[in-house]
């Protein structure tokens, strides 16, 4: 197969899935390094992809101008098309662009416009793994895929600064981010209040993270540990520095995980309905925590048919003893 001059990488939606995407664009430059590499992406999350070396442009799916869109996909004039979302949408926005390869995932009755497809990996792979097979059906060489990566500006790593020191000259707090739009995949708020406490009285400082509906819910956890501090308002970029500047993050599998990751903050992640092999990132910087002796764990569904065991018998104190371990690594250990 000739090397494309000309390469789209499509990944929609949604913040979690953009970031471990990022790293199939690195192993993609280092494998066709005279390429050029452009991600199609939904509008609320192209942030995540700005100042990204290894893209030459990030291009917008508009749900509200989609012949301006398709448009300018076909303008591109790509040679290949990676579709990762391999949705309908995305592979129309493919089949639009006129590129002459298109790879994605084996999918009922849209997957037959790919020119080349493969059968979605399974659970015994990482996410990121999973999604480097596709390359690999197209580049069989191609090295591992690299990090998970955010590049803030100067600016924003100033704005995180100055925002951690109005809250009473406190720097290197420990992140919580007790939410997830699916309730099944939360740890219980009166946990979060229990560990924020936990940390306070070991001298540790404590945000709570929270985003775009969410901040009722987080306002409340915060009524309980007042001590703790609500960050501001924020867009993905803010709450990316924001996150760069927390000593480590105590977490749901989330998107906000994942951008703790992308801007190098050690995490410890609790699993419950989704599978951490699957999600994290691994190494003695990004700790999962998961029950035990429940043969329901790794369901994937949104909404709990039982006592949501798998998150409720993951205790505070659990978490504290290894957020206390975490807090004692070294800075500069790798992942």
């Amino acid at each position: 197969m000739d090397n494309p001059k000309r390469i789209l990488v499509v990944q929609l939606k949604r913040a979690g899935d953009v970031i471990v995407t990022t790293p199939i664009v690195s192993a993609l430059r280092r494998a066709l390094p005279e390429a050029s590499i452009d991600f199609l992406v939904d509008k609320p999350f192209a942030p995540l992809l700005e100042l990204n070396p290894d893209l030459h442009q990030v291009q917008i799916y508009d749900r509200n101008a989609l012949w301006k869109t398709w448009n300018l996909l076909r303008q591109a004039s790509y040679d290949w098309v990676l579709d990762f979302q391999s949705s309908p949408r995305s592979i129309v926005a493919g089949l639009w662009s006129g590129a002459r390869v298109r790879a994605g995932y084996r999918v009922s009755f849209w997957g037959k416009f790919f020119t080349h497809s493969i059968k979605r990996p399974g659970n015994k792979l990482s996410v990121t793994e999973g999604k480097m097979t596709l390359v690999r059906a197209l580049v069989p060489k191609v090295s591992s895929p690299g990090e998970r990566r955010i590049y803030l500006k100067v600016s924003e790593r100033e704005w995180a600064v100055k925002q951690m020191d109005e809250g009473r000259g406190v720097k290197g707090a420990v992140g919580l981010i007790p939410t997830h739009r699916r309730s099944s995949r939360r740890w219980p708020a009166a946990s979060f209040v229990k560990l924020a406490r936990l940390l306070l009285s070991q001298g540790h400082p404590v945000w709570l993270f929270w985003g775009p509906g969410e901040k009722d819910y987080v306002t409340a956890i915060q009524r309980q540990v007042p001590e703790s501090r609500m960050i501001p308002e924020t867009s993905l970029r803010q709450m990316a520095a924001l996150l760069e500047q927390c000593k480590m993050v105590i977490t749901n599998d989330n998107g906000p995980m994942h951008t703790a990751v992308a801007v190098n903050t050690p995490t410890l992640t609790v699993y419950g309905p989704t599978d951490p092999l699957s999600w994290n990132p691994g190494g003695p910087r990004h700790r999962a925590v998961q029950a035990s002796d429940l043969s329901c764990l790794g369901c994937n569904l949104n909404e709990c048919p039982f006592g949501h065991e798998c998150m409720a018998w993951v205790s505070p104190e659990r978490m504290f003893e290894l957020a206390m371990e975490m807090l004692r690594i070294p800075a500069g250990v790798e992942r």
